[in-house]
């Protein structure tokens, strides 16, 4: 209990600074402080399970809310997919008159998307779409262990269908918190009544303190929903936060997490982005799986908007120039 209360405080009081960084006297403060949040979690790492170990990781997820499985995508198609990412990236310079970079190394990974963030947000918010229907990507989210995690962790019938909601390769810059949220629920952010696993995985950089991965509330899953409330904000996100009494309830963890490693939890737990303060984008994995035969289940309907030319205006151009 006391080193999950020095966890807590820590890392409160490290993003406390970078929120409002005129109580910066040096940057011997930032480095003192970083070190103390790093020690604190070294010392006390949370547990990870084997893909093989399902039964111990349901226990544990009853229990916490969550569970994280290590070794869980194989390295070919998390290899594929960084490559789509770097020629995905290559193919938005070259539309917004930015030269092509180097394929070789990593750098294109950060450097590109930052380019491209400086000339125009929406070359960026257009990667974001492309990588949603990637070949690739789709390979990742096809995964067969997720189907079975899934279902042992809903306890239901292999028999089940399951629905992916909103699975998303999520893209956050350096210091850019316009897509950041504060402590809540996906009950109001999903499909209404729904049977439902969260995950979140790091896709091609480890995902640490240092560059905003996941926080949780661990337990707090039993609240079932969470007193909260629903915020508006013309510069963000919606926000629909749980009340802070409830979540000081809980232990709070920053949870890092290596490439390969998924994390499952509850649509009942409540969690929050991390503040990204280092100098490279972090790509995570964002999504949920519904449970199909829960009775108050229906897929909501999608749709499609156009960026360029709609179908009728291009044919329009075509055939009544």
């Amino acid at each position: 209990m006391e080193a999950a209360l020095l966890h807590n405080t820590c890392f409160t009081f490290f993003r406390c600074l970078f929120r409002f960084p005129e109580i910066l006297d040096t940057r011997k403060i930032i480095a003192y402080t970083l070190a103390e949040v790093r020690t604190v979690m070294d010392q006390n790492p949370i547990k990870r399970f084997d893909i093989s170990d399902s039964q111990a990781a349901v226990n544990f997820y009853e229990e916490n809310g969550f569970v994280i499985v290590k070794n869980f995508y194989p390295a070919e198609d998390l290899y594929d997919f960084k490559i789509e990412v770097k020629n995905i990236i290559n193919a938005y310079l070259l539309k917004a008159g930015i030269q092509e970079m180097d394929l070789t190394n990593d750098d294109i990974l950060s450097n590109g998307i930052l380019a491209l963030e400086e000339k125009d947000h929406e070359y960026v918010a257009a990667i974001y779409d492309t990588i949603f229907q990637s070949p690739s990507f789709f390979r990742i989210l096809g995964n067969r262990n997720i189907e079975s995690y899934i279902k042992d962790l809903l306890d239901i019938d292999s028999s089940h269908a399951l629905y992916g909601f909103t699975n998303r390769c999520r893209i956050d810059p350096p210091k850019d918190n316009r897509r950041t949220y504060g402590w809540h629920q996906e009950v109001f952010y999903t499909v209404p009544r729904g049977s439902y696993i969260q995950t979140w995985a790091p896709l091609i950089f480890d995902t640490t303190f240092e560059n905003g991965t996941i926080e949780i509330a661990v337990g707090s899953h039993k609240e079932k929903i969470a007193k909260q409330t629903w915020n508006e904000s013309e510069d963000k996100a919606t926000q629909i936060l749980v009340d802070d009494n409830v979540v000081k309830k809980y232990e709070q963890l920053v949870v890092e997490m290596e490439v390969g490693e998924i994390l499952f939890f509850s649509g009942f737990l409540a969690h929050r982005s991390g503040n990204n303060i280092s100098q490279q984008v972090r790509y995570s994995l964002v999504g949920m799986y519904h449970d199909v035969k829960h009775k108050p289940f229906f897929t909501p309907k999608l749709g499609f908007t156009f960026r360029k030319s709609s179908p009728k205006e291009y044919f329009d151009e075509v055939f009544n120039p």
